[in-house]
């Protein structure tokens, strides 16, 4: 079996029992502990988690890790497997290759586990890629980080989200395609409701595809099935429908206001804010974008900084989602610019560990994720530098 060393940015291959001297541990749960410790593990899963006793004689075939600190392996809450964060109209003409895609998957899944990032959840593709990896990863096939993956998204034929599913005209034809939908299998549903935020012309979002009533209708046959939905929506009127419609969770977000938010903590709702996607272009600056698109994505991260730290000010449930794929938001290391973005809007760092985690696995609906405790199973960890916190 294996273990992520995100500190040497690595992957270890280690006993299905055996016996570790740590530096020290985190975890939401158990918090920041700065002593030198023995985890030791059976059956693939840990069994103790104890301070180094000075009188107690080593195993010889103890594990060095005295310059690590053990935690949960990250989660990243929305990835695209089948884009590459660089040429989006050249990647979709790429999925005419598939041998071509599938070597790059298995690229960006490695790296996903050499920095200690264990699950993904990923936001669909029409050819099935992600699903396609999910189930690679599932059989041992090919070695990377669980996928929890929604297979291909919901939306309106037509409308923005035809690269994501084969769309469907309407309700009714929703209604009609419901039961082979499903059959097709899938970990989450998700349903786009809006288009896309424009970069040159503030608040404009593409327009709702579906009303509350119809979301309403398509969210609760995925609540009979026992499956999370996970809705694509930015702007007032896009997320207020999501909400109405009882989604699980609101991805992107943009524009999202404070009467939102208020609602969403009464309805538990997550919201996975994606701030890479913007605040990456202004971060690592190109010639792709005008004076005029520069300020509007300006004003835009301004604008999600703000409601991202109310958000946390009123204790809503805030997921550590990247939109891995997106234009300069490449696989894996992209979750440490979104982890940054939510320390600059606000929360303190071991929060927003916490929401990477713990929180995150409750998103992917993986609550055997983002956890050190007894029990845990051990890949489902990583090891840290002991100065990373």
């Amino acid at each position: 079996m294996i273990i992520s060393c995100s500190a040497e940015q690595k992957v270890l291959e280690i006993p299905c029992e055996g016996t570790a001297i740590i530096a020290g541990y985190w975890s939401p749960k158990l918090g920041l502990n700065s002593q030198p410790g023995l985890v030791k593990w059976k059956e693939g899963k840990v069994s103790s988690l104890n301070p180094v006793n000075e009188s107690e004689p080593l195993d010889d075939n103890i594990l060095h890790w005295g310059s690590y600190y053990l935690q949960p392996g990250w989660l990243d809450a929305h990835v695209h497997l089948a884009l590459d964060s660089i040429d989006f109209y050249q990647c979709l003409k790429n999925w005419e290759n598939p041998e071509l895609i599938e070597e790059k998957v298995q690229g960006f899944l490695k790296d996903y586990l050499k920095l200690g990032i264990v699950a993904v959840r990923d936001g669909g593709d029409l050819p099935g890629f992600s699903w396609l990896a999910r189930n690679r990863v599932q059989k041992d096939s090919w070695l990377g980080p669980k996928v929890i993956s929604v297979r291909e998204a919901i939306n309106r034929k037509g409308m923005y989200g035809r690269f994501l599913g084969r769309g469907f005209d309407g309700i009714a034809d929703w209604q009609e395609g419901t039961r082979d939908f499903y059959n097709q299998g899938l970990d989450q549903l998700k349903v786009i409701v809006t288009g896309l935020i424009r970069f040159d012309k503030y608040q404009v979002v593409g327009p709702t595809q579906w009303t509350a009533n119809e979301l309403r209708e398509i969210v609760e046959t995925a609540h009979q099935r026992g499956i999370l939905v996970m809705a694509h929506a930015s702007g007032e009127e896009g997320i207020s429908v999501a909400i109405a419609a009882g989604v699980d969770s609101i991805e992107h977000g943009y524009y999202m206001t404070s009467k939102h938010l208020e609602q969403m903590k009464r309805q538990s709702i997550a919201w996975v804010p994606t701030v890479a996607p913007i605040g990456n272009i202004l971060k690592y600056p190109t010639d792709r974008y005008s004076r005029q698109e520069v300020d509007t994505l300006k004003r835009i991260l301004e604008s999600q900084m703000t409601k991202i730290y109310e958000a946390y000010q009123l204790n809503i449930r805030i997921g550590v989602g990247t939109d891995a794929g997106a234009y300069l938001v490449p696989h894996g290391k992209s979750l440490f610019d979104e982890m940054d973005w939510l320390v600059q809007a606000g929360i303190p760092r071991l929060e927003v560990y916490a929401r990477a985690t713990q929180e995150n696995a409750r998103i992917l609906g993986r609550q055997d994720l983002g956890m050190l405790d007894i029990g845990t199973v051990i890949n489902s960890l990583q090891l840290v530098k002991q100065d990373f916190y």
